[in-house]
């Protein structure tokens, strides 16, 4: 009975640039997984750098190994393989890599292509690397049915570098499982024990990957600047950066006051050891773990950049000037009031209800529906 049902299911394809604990994987791990009770049967194209792809495996979701995180054009032929020899229907890129070649290995089987822009980053390449990347992005857009943006913000910005047409465009923001993340999180105990903390310490937290864009090194230097004996700073992820970020802090002094806690697999379940949730990014899409962190009733210090204000509201208190003395004034003022901080952490909660995970699986679903005919 279940092999048939399952070859009653849609085929369709996700293709990812990591299996990394960031925001897009996670992203994806939760689209696949509902799918499969709406009458699709996903399958996750990628490379096995991180622990969400046992994730993907363990929830009943194939996942298949190509190199998309890398220059290989043999992915292209990797992809279009597996698109005949398993019917797919609709192919779903998230990530620059894998929209290149999930895009082209689309257009050779002939079958449509919509693509997911977790943000727009190209700021840090050369003159030639940005005008190849802008170039190449308009050329894909051509054989796209349709690019997801996951703010109103992000649309905005690809609608003024041409990377889409309006028609192209729908906006399906991120969203959690308020429910689900609140039932499998740990209480504040429990987390501080797995995660090796003292019970008496004001935790700020940050769950990122280290990466430029993400604001680490920014986050450092307002710790440096707040003179609160209790108040820590723990980083929840990996990558390239994080040598430098250690040396940062080791540099500064900061080496008793900084925990690398690593990448954690379902690092949410752990949010509750925070007092403070902090990001200090200088680009974002709509990050999940922002919304995570709101939707379990953290007070929030951020940045204030488009991708932040979307999430918390025009307004909020916990919106700063993306620099290290006012993220260092915001954590200061909320690691003096608990009372403050539960305040913050309530409004927060509330409107994280806005951003409903039944709503973004409905969206998708609706778009892939109408992408293929259904």
């Amino acid at each position: 009975m279940r092999a048939a049902a399952d070859h009653a299911r849609v085929p369709v394809l996700e293709v990812v640039v990591s299996t990394h604990t960031g925001g897009g994987p996670q992203h994806v791990y939760a689209l696949a997984t509902a799918l499969r009770t709406r009458g699709f049967a996903p399958m996750v194209a990628g490379p096995r750098d991180g622990p969400i792809a046992s994730r993907f495996e363990a929830a009943g979701v194939e996942m298949i190994e190509v190199p998309t995180d890398r220059v290989r054009p043999v992915a292209v032929w990797r992809l279009a393989r597996l698109i005949a020899a398993r019917g797919i229907r609709l192919v779903h890129s998230h990530g620059k890599g894998a929209g290149v070649y999930a895009r082209l290995a689309a257009r050779l089987c002939r079958v449509p292509a919509i693509h997911t822009l977790h943000g727009i980053h190209f700021e840090r390449y050369s003159p030639l690397g940005r005008a190849a990347y802008l170039a190449l992005e308009r050329r894909l857009a051509v054989w796209t049915y349709a690019v997801v943006n996951v703010s109103r913000a992000q649309e905005a910005e690809g609608l003024a570098l041409g990377l889409f047409t309006p028609a192209q465009s729908r906006v399906i923001p991120n969203g959690v499982d308020i429910a689900a993340l609140a039932a499998r999180a740990l209480d504040r105990a429990g987390a501080r024990a797995r995660l090796g903390l003292s019970p008496a310490s004001i935790i700020v937290g940050c769950v990122a990957r280290f990466d430029a864009v993400k604001g680490h090194a920014l986050l450092l230097a307002a710790l440096a600047r707040i003179r609160h004996p209790s108040l820590h700073l723990v980083l929840v992820g990996g990558g390239a950066a994080e040598g430098g970020l250690r040396g940062r802090a080791a540099a500064a002094d900061l080496s008793d006051r900084v925990r690398f806690a690593g990448e954690i697999p379902d690092a949410a379940r752990l949010l509750p050891a925070f007092d403070i949730y902090a990001s200090a990014s200088s680009k974002e899409g709509l990050p999940l773990a922002v919304l995570e962190a709101m939707a379990l009733g953290l007070p929030v210090v951020a940045t204030d950049i488009a991708g932040h204000r979307e999430l918390l509201g025009e307004g909020n208190p916990g919106l700063v000037t993306p620099t290290a003395e006012a993220l260092a004034q915001g954590l200061q003022a909320l690691a003096g009031g608990a009372d403050r901080r539960r305040a913050l952490g309530e409004e927060n909660r509330a409107r994280a209800r806005r951003f409903d995970a039944a709503t973004m699986i409905d969206e998708v679903e609706c778009l892939y529906r109408k992408a293929i005919g259904l």
